[in-house]
């Protein structure tokens, strides 16, 4: 076997190991039963958090270290999530922007037709031009917890970043993360103080990890409302 073979063997057994790891998360093939009907946010919710506390961290650009390639490459081409098998397996920052493919695990897991979610989740342009042809969209200040939130999170003006809203602006208490003001990191909360924001879990983003650190990865964080473009609500018809 050659040295190239050899790695590849390598990649290959690190990858499956990675996703034996995931199998509290994985899962497996299942007709959604009605309590999950009844609550699609809430196994949204649920599912996405328990991603969250996988500690998914970008790997940097030269791929030293490795950090949580395998487990962004599951997000974007495992069939449990966007299925884009066709990439080139994730590697390092940059390669693939993730954050649609973030959102991918949850929602197909909540029954989400695979259609919706391969062709539609990943894209904020497709995210808009169907929820504009299927009348998803809802008002902002209607926002709640398992909505899809469209952000502009460089300021000119148009829908760039996908998130899950994890807690609304007028939620009340907020988890032990975010009961504070001010800057954590590079990653500014005051916003949510001042005037009103909301509580996301989102991939390929700046945010918190459950102990804490501030990382870019899969994360927590908040975001301000002025950032929000657009709402969307999947509804029953969207679901298996």
């Amino acid at each position: 076997m050659t040295t190239e073979k050899m790695v590849d063997t390598i990649r290959r057994l690190k990858r499956s190991l990675a996703m034996r790891d995931l199998d509290d998360v994985t899962p497996q093939p299942m007709a959604v039963d009605p309590v999950a009907k009844a609550g699609r946010a809430a196994v949204v919710i649920e599912k996405s958090a328990g991603l969250w506390k996988r500690n998914i961290i970008e790997p940097h650009k030269s791929g030293t270290p490795a950090n949580s390639a395998m487990d962004i490459d599951w997000l974007i081409r495992s069939e449990d999530c966007a299925g884009w098998r066709w990439l080139e397996p994730y590697t390092h920052n940059g390669q693939t922007a993730w954050c649609g493919f973030a959102q991918s695990y949850a929602f197909r897991y909540a029954g989400l037709k695979a259609h919706i979610v391969e062709k539609v989740l990943p894209s904020c342009y497709r995210l808009k031009k169907w929820a504009k042809e299927n009348g998803r969209f809802v008002p902002v200040d209607e926002m709640q917890p398992g909505d899809i939130v469209l952000v502009d999170s460089t300021g000119d003006g148009k829908a760039n970043h996908i998130t899950l809203c994890w807690q609304d602006a007028m939620a009340g208490s907020w988890p032990e993360l975010f009961q504070y003001g001010g800057t954590i990191g590079s990653v500014d909360y005051s916003a949510v103080y001042e005037g009103g924001g909301f509580l996301t879990l989102e991939g390929n983003a700046k945010g918190l990890l459950p102990d804490g650190s501030a990382v870019e990865g899969y994360v927590a964080r908040t975001r301000p409302l002025e950032q929000v473009t657009h709402v969307i609500r999947f509804q029953e018809a969207d679901y298996e």
